[in-house]
């Protein structure tokens, strides 16, 4: 284990998502009622951008790697069946809400679109972007290293969202945890997409597909759901694709 390049990509992780946390709830406890307000999205998205756009120049500066975001760049055409279980359990449900989402005035439209596609961009280039590439260079090369770098990523973007119960207006500690629970294993299945594809695109996509919803003030809140169909559906199913597709002999980052 490198353990320098193993702290350097862990800090660089956190550190950029604790920066982005302080900067909003700074603004969330300085101006009350801000949380709900539609416009707020807008300052998120571009807090959040501007963090995104450093990442990937700490990317290259730090591990002399750039985070590749081109959909074409290394494309196969084989690369079209690792999309299949993320868009069963993603684009399906995405699909049915589309009316609800198109019904909405052009503001809230916009205002929708910009709330799921900053927390899409932002995490993806942190933790499977930026984490991947670091973690690559600080885990031994060896035949789990890919899986290893998966677990690992997808443990720290879960955890991330504890701090969700620091918010002004929070959701429920029961609706956190799984939210972690959740996270965890679709950080799994977009750890797969950019090791297998070597673009971080495919994670943006279906993690902003994930995201998008109508918007309302209360629509950042994660809601619970009977934890026997989030574990079967949203754990055992990723766990059983991540291995699959992470098996030893498949290859690391698109080689």
């Amino acid at each position: 284990m490198n353990w320098k390049e193993f702290f350097k990509t862990t800090i660089g992780m956190w550190g950029t998502f604790l920066l982005y946390k302080l900067i909003t709830l700074l603004l969330l406890y300085i101006f009350p009622n801000l949380q709900e307000k539609s416009f707020y999205e807008f300052i998120y998205f571009a807090i959040v951008f501007v963090i995104t756009l450093f990442i990937f120049k700490m990317s290259t500066k730090i591990f002399n790697k750039k985070i590749v975001i081109n959909p074409i760049k290394n494309f196969k055409i084989s690369n079209l069946l690792l999309l299949i279980v993320p868009f069963i359990l993603f684009g399906i449900d995405f699909i049915a809400i589309i009316p609800s989402i198109l019904h909405q005035t052009p503001y809230l439209l916009l205002v929708s679109v910009f709330s799921a596609l900053g927390a899409a961009l932002f995490e993806e280039t942190r933790d499977r972007g930026f984490g991947i590439v670091g973690f690559s260079q600080a885990i031994p090369n060896s035949k789990y290293q890919a899986f290893m770098i998966a677990c690992l990523t997808s443990f720290l973007f879960s955890t991330t969202h504890y701090l969700n119960l620091l918010m002004p207006i929070a959701p429920t500690l029961e609706a956190v945890q799984q939210q972690v629970f959740y996270t965890f294993f679709m950080g799994m299945i977009f750890a797969v997409l950019y090791m297998r594809t070597g673009t971080i695109f495919y994670g943006i996509l279906f993690h902003f597909i994930n995201n998008m919803s109508v918007w309302t003030p209360t629509s950042d809140l994660s809601t619970t759901s009977p934890w026997g169909n989030l574990i079967i559906l949203y754990g055992l199913v990723p766990l059983i694709y991540t291995i699959w597709c992470l098996r030893p002999k498949k290859s690391f980052l698109n080689k």
